[in-house]
């Protein structure tokens, strides 16, 4: 039963971090500024997979 929570735990993180990244992509470009970032980091950070 571990396993089985355990691995239910990773896919909530993993779906948790692919839609904080979909939010990551929406930002423009003053907010990611703001942030500490440019937009080819954030459009690189939001193809990542996992």
């Amino acid at each position: 039963m571990d396993i089985l929570n355990r691995l239910l735990a990773r896919i909530v993180r993993w779906r948790c971090r692919a839609a904080q990244r979909r939010a990551l992509r929406r930002l423009d470009d003053r907010l990611l500024d703001d942030v500490g970032l440019d937009r080819a980091t954030a459009e690189r950070e939001a193809r990542r997979m996992f």
